[in-house]
C-alpha cells in the first residue's frame, strides 16, 4: 500500500472514530471498547481498522494463525478484513464466524488475562525507569505537591520552559502500595501527555552504530484544546489497561471532557501508536531504540 493510500486510510479512521466519540453513550462506543479488550494481541490501530470494517467482529486472525493456533480453516467465500503492517504489505484477516474447525476453548475470551496476570510492581517500575531513560523524570512527589496542586489532580506532566526538562509528578498518596493499579493508571495518563505532543515537540537521541540518531517521539500538539488533550490521554490509558488485562473506569471522566468539536480533533491514529508504545514500556521494551535502528537502515 502506498503512503498516499495509508494516509487516506488514516484520515478515514479518524473520521469514523470521531463519529464513535459523538455516540460515546451509545452501544457503538461500548461495542468498540469491548472489542479492544478481546483482541489485545493486535495493534490498537488495526483493531480500530477492523472494527470499522466489521463492528460485529468477535476475534480476528490471519489464515495461518487460525490454522496453527486454533486448527481452524477459512470457510469458502469468507469475507476478508484488511489490516496494515508497518514497513510491509497489507494483510487479510478473518473473523471467527468465517472459520470452521475445532471449537475454541470455553474460557477463550479470558485466556489473555490468565496469560498476563494483573498489573504488578514490575509494571510500575518498568514504566518509571524507561520514562527516565526517555528524559522524563518521574517521581512520586513529597508533601509539597499538595501545597502546589492541592487534591485537584493526582498527577501532572510538566515541561520546564527554560531548560525543556520533562517530568511527571505523582501525588504522594501513591507511596501506598495498595494503590498500585491506580498509580499505574495515573502514570500512563501523564506519559500519554508527553508522547502525544501535548507539551510540545519531543525528541531524544540513541547511539546506533557509534552514531547518535535523533528519534522524534512526538510532534508539537500543545495548542489543541484541553478537552481534546484529556480525551486523547484517557482513551490511551483505557486501551493500555485493556492490553494489560485490567479495567479502567474512565467513562465519567471522558464524558466530562467531551464536546462535539473536540471529537473531530481527537487523533485516534496517534493514540493507537502511543498505546502500543506505552504497553511496550510496561513490559520493559525500549521501542524507540528499534525505531532508531529502522531510521539508520
Amino acid at each position: 500500500m502506498t503512503k498516499e493510500k495509508i494516509q487516506i486510510t488514516t484520515e478515514r479512521v479518524n473520521e469514523f472514530f470521531a463519529q464513535i466519540l459523538k455516540l460515546q453513550t451509545s452501544d457503538v462506543m461500548k461495542q468498540y471498547l469491548d472489542f479492544c479488550e478481546r483482541v489485545i494481541e493486535h495493534s490498537s490501530f488495526n483493531n480500530t481498522l477492523v472494527f470499522i470494517q466489521k463492528p460485529s467482529c468477535f476475534y480476528y486472525a490471519t489464515k495461518s494463525e487460525w490454522k496453527n493456533r486454533f486448527n481452524r480453516e477459512i470457510k469458502n467465500f469468507a469475507h476478508p478484513l484488511l489490516i496494515l503492517f508497518p514497513f510491509a504489505p497489507v494483510e487479510f484477516v478473518y473473523d471467527l464466524e468465517d472459520t470452521k474447525g475445532e471449537p475454541l476453548p470455553r474460557n477463550f475470551i479470558y485466556w489473555w488475562k490468565e496469560k498476563r496476570g494483573n498489573i504488578t510492581k514490575t509494571t510500575l517500575d518498568n514504566l518509571m525507569s524507561l520514562c527516565n531513560e526517555l528524559s522524563i523524570k518521574t517521581s512520586i512527589s513529597p508533601s509539597k505537591y499538595i501545597n502546589q496542586y492541592d487534591h485537584k489532580t493526582f498527577g501532572v506532566a510538566l515541561k520546564d520552559k527554560g531548560s525543556n526538562e520533562r517530568s511527571i509528578e505523582l501525588h504522594p498518596r501513591y507511596e501506598n502500595a495498595i494503590l498500585l493499579q491506580e498509580t499505574v493508571g495515573v502514570l500512563v495518563h501523564e506519559i500519554a501527555h508527553h508522547l502525544l505532543g501535548h507539551l510540545g515537540y519531543f525528541s531524544t537521541f540513541a547511539k546506533i552504530r557509534d552514531k547518535n540518531q535523533e528519534i522524534i517521539i512526538a510532534l508539537d500538539n500543545h495548542n489543541c484544546d484541553r478537552g481534546v488533550k484529556e480525551l486523547e490521554v484517557e482513551l490511551t490509558a483505557w486501551l493500555v489497561f485493556a492490553k494489560l488485562g485490567a479495567k479502567k473506569q474512565s467513562s465519567e471522566y471522558l464524558a466530562g471532557w467531551f464536546t462535539s468539536q473536540g471529537a473531530k480533533e481527537v487523533r485516534i491514529n496517534e493514540i493507537c501508536k502511543v498505546v502500543d508504545n506505552i504497553y511496550k514500556m510496561s513490559q520493559g521494551e525500549r521501542w524507540w531504540i528499534k525505531k532508531a535502528m529502522r531510521i539508520r537502515k
